[in-house]
C-alpha cells in the first residue's frame, strides 16, 4: 500500500544506537562490539519495526543493482574526475547506473559496507589513498567479489587496477636528461602509498641508468600544499637541483607557485614537470609540461574488473597496459649556463 520499507537507520533510531552497530550486529559481524543486552535490544527494534535483511545483506543476492559505487577522497585533482568520466562512461555502455561519494566525512568503511551489503550497489570502486591497508584487506575480505581498488594496490587484496606509475616519472627523467640536466629532485606523496612508491621507484632507476643526480622529497600529501612546501624546501637548499619533478600534477602546481615566491624563474633558473596532464596545464604561467596517464581507460578497466567479480569470475590485478606520454611546454628547458 505504498508503505515504506523498513532501514537500518529505523532500527538504530528505535534501539538508541547508531546505524553502523546494528549493520554490524545484524549481519553478525564479529567487529560489531556490543554488549548482550545491546544485541538483544537491537534485534528486538528490529522486529518491532519490522526490519527484513535483503538477500544481498547475506551475501545471497539473487539479483542486480544495474548500479557501481565510486568512492573518492573528493573531487579536487583532475585525475580523480578523468577516473570518474572514465567509469560513468564505461558503467553505461554495460547499461549499470554510477553512485558518486566521497569520505570527506563519516567512515569511508562503512560507506563501502553499507552501500554494498545493503543492495545499493553491485560493487564499489575505491579510488582513495587515503583509506589505510589494514582497512582495505578487512573489506576485501568481506567482500572478495564486491570491491575493486582504483589507481593502489595493497598486499591482501587481489581485485586492483593501476596505472606504469614506474614508467611515467622514467619518462620524465628521459625527458630532462635529454635536454642536459644532471641534477634533478622528485617531489613525491608518502610512501605509505604505492603509488607513489613505484612513481619513486621509476624515477631513481631511470636517473641511475642516465647517470643523472636524483634527490627525493617525501611529502605527507600530493596536493598543491604539498608540492608547494616540498618545492620550497628544494629551492631554498644549498645544492638546488636543476629541474624539479611532481609526483602528481596538485604538486607540479604547487611548485610553480613556490619558485614564483621565491623570484626562481622556470624554466631559465629551473624546469618543472609532473606526472598526470590536465587542460590548466596549457593556462598555468609557464604552461606546465606534463607526463599524460591514461586515467579515463584506468576507470573502464575498473568497471571491466568488477563486472568479472560479481559475475564469479577471479580477482586479479590489473595494469593498464597504455604507456605514459610527455606533453612538453614551457616550463622545460635545458639547465641555465653558469
Amino acid at each position: 500500500m505504498g508503505q515504506r520499507r523498513p532501514t537500518l537507520r529505523d532500527v538504530a533510531d528505535a534501539a538508541g544506537v547508531h546505524f553502523s552497530l546494528v549493520s554490524r550486529v545484524l549481519r553478525d559481524d564479529p567487529r560489531g562490539f556490543a554488549s548482550k543486552d545491546t544485541r538483544a535490544r537491537i534485534l528486538r527494534a528490529a522486529d518491532e519495526v519490522g526490519y527484513r535483511a535483503d538477500a544481498s545483506a547475506r551475501g545471497l543476492r539473487s539479483s542486480r543493482t544495474m548500479t557501481l559505487g565510486l568512492l573518492l577522497p573528493g573531487f579536487s585533482s583532475p585525475v580523480y574526475s578523468s577516473i570518474a568520466q572514465g567509469v560513468e562512461e564505461q558503467a553505461k555502455q554495460h547499461g549499470y547506473g554510477l553512485v558518486l561519494g566521497t569520505h570527506a566525512a563519516g567512515d569511508p568503511h562503512e560507506t563501502i559496507t553499507d552501500m554494498v551489503m545493503h543492495g545499493r550497489v553491485d560493487a564499489m570502486l575505491v579510488a582513495s589513498g587515503q583509506i589505510e591497508d589494514a582497512a582495505l584487506r578487512r573489506l576485501a575480505g568481506q567482500l572478495p567479489r564486491s570491491v575493486v581498488l582504483v589507481n593502489r594496490q595493497v598486499r591482501g587484496v587481489s581485485a586492483s587496477v593501476v596505472l606504469r606509475d614506474g614508467d611515467a616519472t622514467a619518462c620524465a627523467v628521459e625527458h630532462l636528461a635529454a635536454l642536459g640536466h644532471r641534477s634533478i629532485c622528485g617531489i613525491f606523496g608518502p610512501r605509505t602509498l604505492d603509488t607513489m612508491v613505484r612513481r619513486e621507484r621509476g624515477f631513481v632507476r631511470a636517473a641511475q641508468r642516465l647517470d643523472v643526480r636524483a634527490t627525493t622529497v617525501e611529502m605527507p600529501d600530493r596536493d598543491y600544499a604539498a608540492g608547494y612546501e616540498g618545492a620550497l624546501r628544494v629551492l631554498r637548499s644549498t645544492q638546488r637541483p636543476t629541474a624539479l619533478v611532481a609526483g602528481t600534477f596538485p604538486m607540479g602546481v604547487g611548485a610553480l607557485a613556490a619558485a614564483r615566491s621565491e623570484n626562481i624563474a622556470v624554466p631559465g633558473e629551473i624546469s618543472v614537470l609532473s606526472v598526470h596532464n590536465d587542460q590548466l596545464a596549457d593556462y598555468l604561467t609557464p604552461r606546465l609540461t606534463t607526463v599524460s596517464m591514461p586515467t579515463k581507460r584506468l576507470g573502464a578497466e575498473a568497471v571491466e574488473l568488477a563486472l568479472v567479480l560479481t559475475a564469479g569470475g577471479a580477482a586479479r590485478r590489473v595494469v593498464v597496459p597504455d604507456p605514459p606520454e610527455l606533453i612538453a611546454r614551457d616550463s622545460t628547458a635545458g639547465p641555465a649556463r653558469i
